[in-house]
């Protein structure tokens, strides 16, 4: 039996999902075995950017505040 390794999150952990014939697909993401992610990035990694970038243009504004007082 081959190990078969996730080529989105790298998970070894799948199942046989019986919509799709039997089968395998990622317990962690869902993507079927032996095909590829179409977002480049998982969707958590886009809202953490966006608080990031939220956070950096809060302390802009701040920033503007505190130097135009």
């Amino acid at each position: 039996m081959a190990v078969t390794v996730c080529q989105n999150c790298g998970s070894r952990r799948f199942r046989a999902d019986r919509s799709m014939a039997g089968r395998l697909v990622c317990q962690n993401c869902g993507l079927a075995a032996g095909s590829r992610a179409t977002r480049p990035t998982p969707l958590s990694n886009r809202r953490s950017n966006r608080k990031f970038w939220l956070v950096i243009l809060l302390l802009a504004i701040i920033v503007l505040v505190v130097i135009t007082s």
